[in-house]
């Protein structure tokens, strides 16, 4: 390798290039630059003060910078380096000054470089053997990156895993987290190849689980796809959370986080309604603070949030606004970063239904097809936290979301939810989940646990098998379409513990509050008018609707004198009512009138409740006819029943749970009970169906292939 085929802020290595090739180099372009300066000017040289100037200050620079780069070596080695670095460059100022009012063209000048060279050159060796374990170590590195990939080695591996007629292209190319391989498919389809990853990686030797993924190629054709192959394990990173606090739109992709590839991974969150599950302990919290650490700096945005873990993550960005913190310009913070925040069943339904309200209302006066938001007219975000709670056993809440993420796309109102399992009941039915343009999936326990969240992926994705927490999969529209499928992504940490672990006071989420205060914007007028049948001016002021809040942070909480009934929001009207478009609330009945009409009630049947007179001889009919059929019923216990169950049935559900992550089909079962009995008629393909589909611990997430559950599916789906 030459010198000048040497990789960018790299030294050679070879010896030779360290004591003679680099000082030659160097004094030649030094002496170049002498005479290039002597032609530009016509021998005039530049004015005494403008060289001393610069040379003073290109010393200056050049010492101080090699102080601080060498850093980490010892003190003695990197007085050496910088004195050294010092020494050349003064040397070199001192003759371009020099030359500039003299001529660089007599042999004596030339002499002058030459013996400069020569009695720099030993404390240039000396300078690079101090460093020689860095200058390997950055030569190694970029070895490692830049070597050849061998493509008959990869179509060997293709080949004895089973997939023909795979062929590696020449025009391969590194990524942020390894490289990638274009591949030309001339036998085995892509479909089939995706289950032999596993085995190619355990062939290769030298890479970890999951390192490979294969993606369809951007020509769209059926024969184009790209091994992407990662050598480093983004998964197991931690990534912060950037300090950037600078005003974003929330009309562009925002990031959350890193690709396994490297690449930065972004989402858009206008017209996207999103879904996160993942068990207790998976970073989903944290991931929550992220989204709002994003959303809060946009200035086309408004966040509403339902907190049904006690408000545990609003609270920490509502503190600074609660406690009257001041800003790092001295401003005190006057209102809540989250523009309403519910935490019990009746405040979310309240503000869920206050959501449709605000969809409904800019429905009717948008101009054109939707709304592009803007500081004027913002977004609304809707993010709700263990979402179960409310779509498990709320009918109201569950038709409020339903109507909201289908009319709230055009109307710039969209959602984000978040659960600990992807099951039906945890996110209000089929109905919800379908509604969702990306779902992303943290760790479960058990693969069993996370068939539903991708049901359509269930042989490519594991979601026990991610490392760590803060590793997701995700899936949105375009992975769907290009059949690229659920991508892994490692999500941004910030710390969200109250205490650090050595007992100190922990006020990350408060200081991004406090930064991120003042850049979102209000809600608008008309918005706000929709929304206060649901009593949206009086959220922070109605100290029994933010007693949640006032209990958290520590503050007296308001005692009322009588205890009365919760406040409800009225049915949201199919038209503006005169109610909503003055703002103002129809005042509900008192407490005694519901009191008054449950004694009249209760009045009501004690005067119709009359003895009924009894038959003597029906009331015997009845007892002996009661005594007969318990004699039959007795009979019918101890006679012995005939088992209708087909003979094979349990053999067959067997077989089911031995195949484990493998699955097993109908075809498989009728091949099998042909080669065992033979002479036999096997059952039907609609049987066996009917037999799987009654068994509780049988699945079926998606292409006819069936799988044993650990867990009872008791859900239906």
């Amino acid at each position: 390798m030459s010198m000048f085929d040497r990789p960018r802020n790299h030294e050679p290595i070879p010896w030779r290039h360290g004591t003679i090739t680099t000082p030659l180099y160097t004094a030649a372009t030094v002496y170049a630059g002498s005479l290039a300066m002597d032609l530009a000017t016509d021998g005039t040289g530049l004015p005494i003060a403008l060289m001393g100037l610069g040379s003073v200050t290109g010393i200056v620079t050049a010492a101080a910078s090699r102080w601080f780069r060498t850093r980490h070596q010892t003190g003695p080695a990197r007085l050496f380096h910088t004195a050294f670095t010092a020494t050349w460059t003064t040397a070199t100022y001192a003759w371009l000054t020099w030359a500039s009012y003299d001529s660089p063209w007599t042999m004596a000048s030339a002499a002058t470089v030459a013996i400069a060279t020569a009695a720099l050159t030993p404390a240039y060796a000396v300078d690079r053997y101090l460093r020689h374990d860095i200058i390997a170590a950055q030569w190694a590195e970029e070895a490692k990156q830049n070597q050849v990939v061998d493509g008959n080695e990869w179509e060997r591996l293709f080949e004895q895993a089973g997939a023909r007629g795979v062929k590696v292209q020449t025009d391969s190319f590194t990524t942020r987290s390894g490289y990638a391989l274009p591949l030309k498919l001339t036998s085995t389809p892509y479909n089939q190849i995706l289950p032999m990853l596993p085995m190619i990686e355990t062939k290769k030797g030298d890479l970890r689980t999951g390192a490979l993924d294969l993606r369809p190629g951007d020509s769209g054709m059926a024969s184009d796809a790209v091994l992407y192959v990662s050598t480093r394990d983004v998964l197991s990173e931690s990534v912060n959370l950037p300090d950037d606090a600078h005003p974003l739109t929330i009309t562009e992709p925002l990031t959350l986080g890193i690709l396994e590839s490297g690449e930065p991974f972004e989402i858009k969150f206008r017209q996207n309604s999103v879904f996160i599950a993942g068990k207790k302990g998976s970073g989903k919290s944290v991931l929550l603070h992220c989204i709002i650490s994003v959303i809060t700096r946009c200035t086309d945005a408004v966040i509403w949030m339902i907190d049904m873990a006690e408000g545990n993550t609003a609270k920490r960005w509502l503190r600074p606004w609660v406690e009257q913190w001041k800003d790092q310009h001295g401003r005190l913070i006057d209102r809540p970063i989250l523009d309403w925040v519910a935490t019990s069943v009746d405040e979310a339904v309240r503000l869920l239904k206050a959501s449709v309200a605000v969809a409904d209302g800019r429905a009717r006066r948008m101009p054109g097809s939707k709304i592009r938001p803007t500081a004027d007219t913002p977004a609304l975000i809707v993010i709700t936290d263990e979402n179960p709670v409310l779509m498990s056993c709320i009918p109201e809440a569950i038709q409020e979301k339903v109507s909201g993420i289908k009319k709230g796309r055009k109307a710039a109102v969209d959602y984000i939810d978040a659960a600990q399992r992807g099951t039906g009941p945890n996110t209000g039915g089929g109905e919800v989940m379908s509604q969702y343009d990306t779902v992303i999936g943290g760790r479960f326990p058990k693969k069993a646990e996370g068939q539903f969240v991708f049901p359509d992926y269930y042989q490519r994705v594991d979601l026990s098998k991610l490392p760590g927490n803060g590793a997701f999969y995700v899936l949105d529209e375009q992975r769907s379409k290009t059949g690229m499928g659920p991508e892994r992504f490692k999500g941004y940490f910030i710390y969200d513990d109250d205490e650090h672990p050595d007992g100190t006071e922990a006020r990350v989420i408060e200081e991004k509050a406090v930064e991120r205060w003042d850049i979102r914007p209000d809600l608008d007028k008309q918005s706000q008018t929709d929304a206060e049948p649901y009593g949206y001016s009086t959220r922070w002021e109605d100290k029994e609707r933010m007693a949640w809040l006032l209990d958290a942070i520590g503050l007296p909480t308001h005692s009322p004198a009588a205890p009365g009934p919760t406040p409800q929001g009225p049915a949201r009207p199919s038209r503006p009512s005169a109610a909503a478009a003055t703002g103002t609330i129809a005042p509900l009945p008192s407490i005694d009138s519901y009191l008054e009409r449950s004694q009249q009630h209760q009045n009501q049947e004690r005067q119709d409740t009359t003895e009924p007179q009894l038959d003597p001889a029906a009331l015997e009919r009845f007892l002996t006819e009661a005594e007969n059929l318990t004699k039959q019923a007795a009979v019918d216990l101890i006679k012995p029943k005939k088992d209708r169950r087909h003979p094979r049935r349990d053999e067959v559900t067997d077989w089911v749970k031995a195949a484990a992550d493998d699955g097993i089909t109908v075809a498989d079962i009728r091949t099998r009970l042909e080669a065992l009995y033979p002479g036999e008629t096997p059952p039907s393909d609609t049987a066996i169906q009917k037999w799987f589909a009654d068994h509780p611990n049988i699945v079926k997430p998606g292409r006819g292939i069936y799988f044993w559950a650990d867990e009872p599916n008791t859900t239906g789906e």
